[in-house]
């Protein structure tokens, strides 16, 4: 009888942020490309179900221990992406819980008389140090563990002195991807050896290419795109960017209309806890002179349509940023450090970079004028370079084997 291939994939799928919500899409379908059997089963640390905005259902981490601790069949965990070393429990309840994140501002107060990471995994029901990191002897069912897509640009090393147990568990990790050079090189620093591939969401095209997503969006973004398709720029802010510079957005913002011609589409990528893009855009669009078509309530396959068919994206999302390399769309990153690590490892000359918040407008005109070919052939090799990762993942989850 044929083992059973079980793969537990794990991130933070229980809230509404974009580029979490790609990471177990695109891992599913990539793994079925290899046509082996495989059951898998999706863990947040909550109990969700965003299915309506194109998410997959979760289960929350008590389920996933109980899976962790069944020894029936092959079983792999997958952490799915983004900055999952550094993540704490704290961290995670401050994007699920409101009342805890109101007294953030107090934590570095708080932690000198209670360990707020302790504190905050009782609360979750964690069961290891940190919530995305952990061994094969932690659980009694795990065959195999994969590290796909990790972030880390600004991992600080006090992580390791903070748990001292982190760097020995790093090292067990079966398959370990990295998504730029900077979290290589800080993971280097740590004697911790790892593969530096794309962000596995880039595969988004191949499997979701424009003509499907045209079937799965909203009726408002269908009649958008057809009247306006390669003439408005997506924008998008997160909002602790946007505080305290709404002005200043709104003159870049008129200042690319003006330049550009084309109309402005405001739309949120993240709307969970310590994202709310969707606040930041309605403070914004009052200020602009020529108002921006707005859209709030979006699914996944809508922000993916919209960028797919922008003349520029525009914002501090990372996943916007690789939306747009995935149909090859010209880009402009806002300000964010793990967003320009990206960029530098993986974008076009001339916007392999961000730009600061009154650098927009410049920023829309070199965008506007990236080599269509070099983007597409950008495209071309990361695609390449992810499925080369996943060819590696594959191995490890089917064949029982590590790569060497």
């Amino acid at each position: 009888m044929a083992t059973k291939n079980n793969i537990l994939i794990i991130g933070a799928f229980d809230r509404f942020n974009y580029g979490d919500l790609l990471f177990p899409l695109v891992i599913e379908a990539q793994l079925k490309t290899y046509e082996h059997p495989f059951e898998a089963t999706y863990f947040g640390i909550v109990d969700s179900d965003l299915s309506a905005l194109g998410g997959k259902p979760t289960e929350d981490i008590r389920a996933f221990y109980r899976a962790c601790n069944d020894s029936t069949g092959h079983t792999s965990v997958i952490i799915a992406g983004g900055e999952a070393v550094a993540v704490t429990w704290s961290s995670l309840l401050l994007a699920l819980n409101k009342p805890f994140k109101k007294t953030h501002r107090f934590h570095h107060r708080i932690n000198k008389v209670f360990n707020l990471n302790v504190v905050a995994r009782w609360i979750l029901h964690g069961k290891t140090d940190l919530p995305f990191v952990f061994t094969k002897s932690d659980f009694g069912g795990v065959n195999r563990i994969i590290f796909n897509s990790l972030g880390g640009s600004e991992l600080d090393p006090a992580i390791f002195d903070q748990f001292p147990k982190l760097n020995n568990q790093l090292r067990q990790v079966d398959y370990f991807a990295v998504r730029d050079k900077a979290t290589q090189a800080n993971l280097a620093k740590q004697g911790i050896d790892t593969q530096l591939y794309p962000d596995s969401a880039i595969l988004m095209s191949k499997f979701y290419p424009i003509t499907l997503l045209a079937e799965q969006v909203s009726s408002p973004v269908a009649e958008f795109v057809a009247a306006k398709r390669g003439a408005y720029v997506f924008f998008q802010i997160k909002d602790n960017h946007a505080k305290t510079n709404e002005a200043l957005l709104a003159a870049q913002l008129d200042r690319v209309t003006a330049h550009s011609g084309m109309d402005l589409c405001f739309c949120p990528i993240g709307k969970a806890l310590n994202h709310d893009d969707h606040l930041a855009l309605q403070r914004i669009a009052p200020l602009i002179k020529y108002p921006p078509t707005v859209f709030n309530d979006v699914s996944i396959w809508d922000i993916m349509y919209l960028i797919a068919n922008a003349g520029v994206y525009v914002g501090t999302s990372l996943h916007g940023a690789i939306t747009a390399m995935s149909y090859a769309v010209p880009y402009v990153g806002i300000t964010v450090p793990k967003l320009n690590s990206y960029l530098q490892t993986w974008g076009v000359a001339g916007i392999n970079h961000t730009v600061p918040l009154d650098g927009i407008a410049d920023g829309v005109d070199r965008a506007m004028k990236a080599d269509r070919a070099a983007l597409n052939r950008s495209r071309e090799n990361q695609l390449r370079a992810a499925e080369e990762s996943f060819s590696y993942i594959q191995q490890v989850v089917f064949l029982q084997s590590i790569p060497s």
